[in-house]
């Protein structure tokens, strides 16, 4: 009792100290009211700020010694109450970037299409623009902000400039939502900063595991029914322990009357081999920085509106229907809210590699006018195939179509394991299988793009713009029609009955090679518009590719089109988006609104038909959109000071390639009893194959989540959540019924799969520098689907297990901020029975589940300086 006792006088003591450590004045920052509040005369508070302001700033607090009005016994008694912290140059932009941490810390995780976005917009949290100056597109390209936002700010100043955040608030039709998400972007006189250089470097590293989707595709034998590991890309390269990602960049701006950018990339897929040692005589440096980088330079002539960028950079205009450069996929991409375009050419060291642009672009911007012109020539990945049909791969040979590999294996790999798998499969016994005859290639397309926007502003909100490019290429694009796909892509003719109406998809890309025409091109071309009346918004876009119809002439060509409204009020706001894209517009360069991604549903999805598996990456790493007609609507609705519609969305589409039509529904809605407690109802449904609910494709799909959240002081939270998953589809009686020949058929019922899960989640954030976030999930799924959202990263997860995460952000300083993440992740999956046909298999045919352990970690370093 008594170590007990004196324990805790101890605590008591040092929290006594503490305390009255954390009450201490640091000289080198109070104020004049703060010196004067210790026990002095107010002659000697004024020598003090006097001595910091004009003379030198504190090193110790012996300095005060200087001063001649302290004397020993004023210093005595001050001596507890005061500090010195050594005193550092603290500029405004340090001092912004103290106030707009956690906006920072938001974009620093980015990736994917919105991380370029996510660069510019941390430059403008840290040099933000003057909105007295600002034209339509530059405010229309920050986050979130809605075009009758921009088009209410542009019509008041007008009337005349803003003065600070106040005024601009009073524009009218400006929403409270699209001001509080502003004003951290502008300020409302433009500051002196001459000659003012910002620097940033990011290392990134993550160990994640391969996608399952890609793990299959690695793990497919050359030799079917092999279950040799030698024979898979998997096993040949060891890729249980595949070296991680890595990712360094540099970036540098210097702001004047002129603004310099530049910055670099070296960046490595997971799996990639790397050798960078230079002390090694057989380094791979100079082939990394060829091969596995990126560099670009901006000059930002602001007296003249002209940008000039060379090296690598992105485009993108409209709808995103002629040219949006980007490796990713973004499943219902409006272009409003958290899923924005960035519009207009800029530097680009995101990690975009096989759609990236690299030469030289020139964009002019003000209030009427937009013209950019670029130019690009750069060496891209494709799918060869033996064209020439002299049984081996050359240059001779013609493409398939682009491929994003991961892991990107260089060609002297893939020719060395296409030699090794090829007397195998030739010698299989009993049936010899043919020579691998279609394989990707790493930079086997030399692509030379020159391409052109126009855009023209009469009105406030009013523009019509025009953008086309021409792709020049050194090889032919070279699609085999659908009656000899079979042939062109599986590597038995047993498979070919797999082939599917979704598989015109494939057969309807474009080709520069045919039986009525050759060429060594493709040109596309459209036209986007948007006009904003009060706050209403219509915006829209249509695209061509030329084929055999006429420039100038519309309709005659493959086409696609998009068109939305957005109507935004205080409280309420609704969106409505058309899309219809047909089956034979293939455009490499298109990203825009769709559900799905192109080839999904096809043959591409079923790696173990195709000659060669790594094939199917053209598949799962696919950012083009699927061709669709459909209609979306959307809605966030706050009808009462307690409950809010946060988001709900209705699509109806129609898949192209099949006539399949789908719909979606998805709601959640937000209920506050008080502003720190939230209770959140999610409710997804969904219905593949609505018109013929009778054929063996449809499905249906309901998913609800519900969400405690508790928002605590100082941003922390709380989170509990249940999520429940059920899927129906009907019965496949080759796989349900008995697989003993001669048994009686089974009459088997509607197939029902159900998942749930549950999630405790936390956020803490022991000081404005130091924070933690993770959470705890358990799961069960009986052959149904169970994802969770992370904080960066979506996981799909197996039949039954846990993990939980965590991630540690520490700003370490003003210049340095370091993020950690750790997921555990235990797993099992699902047993599986083997049998052919209803024919038994000899030997092993049952597979118990088995369980697995994952763990990775994810780092970022982010240097300010």
């Amino acid at each position: 009792m008594r170590k007990i006792i004196y324990l805790l006088c101890g605590l008591l003591i040092v929290n006594v100290i503490l305390f009255a450590q954390i009450q201490q004045i640091d000289l080198n920052q109070a104020t004049f009211d703060e010196i004067k509040s210790l026990p002095i005369t107010d002659k000697q508070a004024e020598d003090i700020y006097y001595y910091r302001t004009y003379i030198d700033f504190f090193n110790s607090v012996y300095d005060l010694r200087e001063i001649e009005n302290i004397d020993q016994v004023t210093f005595n008694k001050i001596k507890p109450l005061i500090m010195v912290h050594p005193y550092t140059e603290y500029d405004e932009v340090a001092q912004r970037r103290d106030k707009i941490y956690y906006l920072l810390r938001g974009f620093a995780s980015e990736e994917g299409s919105s991380e370029l976005a996510a660069s510019l917009w941390e430059d403008l949290l840290i040099s933000p623009v003057n909105i007295n100056n600002a034209n339509f597109h530059v405010l229309m390209n920050m986050p979130i902000v809605s075009p009758s936002d921009v088009r209410a700010i542009l019509m008041q100043r007008k009337l005349g400039n803003f003065s600070d955040y106040r005024s601009m608030r009073k524009a009218p039709g400006l929403s409270h939502y699209g001001a509080t998400k502003l004003k951290h972007y502008v300020i409302y006189q433009t500051p002196e900063r001459k000659n003012k250089w910002f620097f940033n470097y990011r290392f990134k590293f993550n160990n994640s595991p391969f996608s399952d989707e890609l793990k299959e595709v690695l793990l497919e034998s050359f030799l079917p029914d092999s279950t040799n590991n030698k024979f898979s890309m998997w096993g040949r390269y060891h890729l249980d322990n595949a070296e991680p990602e890595i990712s360094h960049k540099l970036r540098a701006r210097m702001e004047d009357w002129i603004d310099l950018e530049f910055g670099g990339l070296l960046f490595f897929k997971k799996g990639e081999n790397r050798n960078l040692n230079l002390f090694l005589s057989e380094n791979s440096l100079s082939k990394a920085l060829s091969e596995n980088s990126k560099l670009s330079v901006a000059l930002n002539l602001k007296p003249i509106n002209t940008r000039l960028i060379l090296g690598n950079f992105r485009a993108t205009y409209g709808q995103g229907l002629v040219m949006e450069n980007t490796d990713y996929f973004d499943r219902r991409r409006t272009g409003f809210g958290y899923t924005k375009r960035v519009i207009g050419v800029f530097p680009d060291i995101s990690s975009t590699n096989e759609f990236a642009l690299k030469g030289s672009a020139i964009e002019f911007n003000n209030n009427f006018l937009n013209a950019s012109f670029f130019y690009s020539d750069d060496k891209k990945d494709a799918v060869i195939w033996d064209s020439n049909h002299n049984d081996s791969l050359d240059v001779e040979d013609d493409l398939f179509y682009y491929i994003i590999s991961t892991p990107r294996f260089t060609n002297e790999q893939l020719e060395s394991d296409e030699a090794y798998f090829n007397p195998y499969r030739e010698n299989l016994q009993p049936y010899p299988l043919p020579k691998i005859l279609m394989a990707p290639r790493r930079d086997v397309l030399r692509e030379t793009i020159t391409g052109t926007h126009i855009e023209v502003s009469p009105l406030i909100g009013t523009h019509f713009g025009i953008t086309a490019y021409e792709a020049l290429y050194d090889r032919y694009f070279n699609i085999a029609p659908y009656d000899s796909l079979g042939e062109y892509l599986i590597y038995s003719d047993y498979y070919y009955k797999k082939l599917k109406m979704t598989d015109s998809e494939i057969s309807s890309l474009y080709s520069t090679k045919t039986n009525t025409y050759r060429r060594n091109y493709r040109r596309v071309y459209g036209f986007d518009w948007q006009t904003t009346l009060n706050n209403l918004s219509i915006q829209g876009e249509y695209a061509e590719l030329e084929v055999d119809g006429k420039p100038l002439q519309l309709g005659d060509d493959p086409s696609a089109m998009v068109l939305s409204g957005y109507l935004n009020f205080e409280n309420l706001n609704f969106l409505i988006l058309y899309r219809n894209y047909d089956l034979d517009f293939d455009n490499p360069y298109a990203r825009p609104f769709a559900e799905h991604e192109r080839f999904d549903g096809t043959i591409l999805k079923k790696q173990y038909y195709l000659k060669n598996s790594l094939v199917s990456e053209v598949y799962y790493n696919s950012p083009w959109s699927q061709p669709e007609q459909g209609i979306y609507i959307e809605s966030r609705y706050k009808f009462h000071r307690q409950l809010t519609l946060t988001k709900a969305y209705l699509d109806m589409w129609k898949r192209k390639s099949d006539g399949r039509i789908s719909v979606r529904f998805q709601a959640e809605l937000d209920y506050r009893p008080i502003y720190q407690v939230s209770i959140r109802l999610k409710q997804k449904l969904q219905t593949n194959r609505s018109e013929d609910t009778s054929a063996r494709s449809v499905s249906k799909t309901s998913e609800t989540t519900l969400k405690l959240i508790t928002y605590l002081t100082n941003r922390d939270k709380l989170l509990l959540s249940y999520f429940y998953a059920q899927t129906w589809m009907v019965p496949y009686p080759y796989l349900t019924d008995s697989a003993v020949p001669g048994d009686t058929i089974v009459p088997t019922a509607n197939v029902l799969n159900q998942g749930n899960c549950i999630e405790a989640g936390y956020i803490h954030n022991f000081n404005e520098n130091f924070r933690i976030e993770g959470s705890f999930l358990f799961w069960k799924a009986h052959h149904g689907n169970v994802w969770d959202w992370e904080d960066m990263e979506i996981d799909f997860m197996g039949n039954e297990g846990m993990k939980y995460w965590f991630t540690i952000y520490d700003r370490i300083s003003n210049h340095l901020a370091i993020s950690f993440k750790y997921k555990v992740k235990h797993y099992e999956d699902k047993e599986l029975y083997l049998r052919k046909y209803n024919e038994p298999v000899e030997g092993q045919n049952y597979i118990p589940q088995t369980k697995h352990e994952e763990s990775s970690i994810r780092l970022q370093i982010d240097w300010n300086f």
